[in-house]
């Protein structure tokens, strides 16, 4: 069994289950709760090398990649004008929407 770190803002409320290997995310957000990837360690100012990503949203009964939501915001960049463009291309960076590649 993976031991999932305990993480502010879902109230509580049930995880989902990770899916398998390559199956499509269904935003259990164990990958990011596990370790922060490079993006986030790249571009959120004073991000912590371990521990779960500071851009790990939860929204709708899911996780999120907040740095593919709205960047600027973790980015500190002091309007979200290009939100849409860097997100895509941090969105790609990350293989969103590729599937689960998550080893645990």
């Amino acid at each position: 069994m993976v031991v999932i770190h305990l993480i502010d803002g879902t109230a509580g409320q049930r995880l989902p289950v990770k899916p398998e290997k390559w199956a499509a995310c269904n935003g259990c957000g164990l990958c990011c709760s596990e370790e922060p990837c490079g993006v986030a360690r790249q571009f959120i100012p004073d991000h912590p090398e371990e521990g779960p990503c500071l851009a790990l949203e939860w929204e709708a009964d899911r996780f999120w990649c907040g740095m593919v939501r709205r960047p600027s915001h973790y980015m500190r960049l002091p309007n979200d004008w290009a939100d849409w463009a860097l997100g895509g291309m941090i969105a790609e960076a990350l293989g969103a929407g590729r599937g689960c590649d998550a080893d645990f």
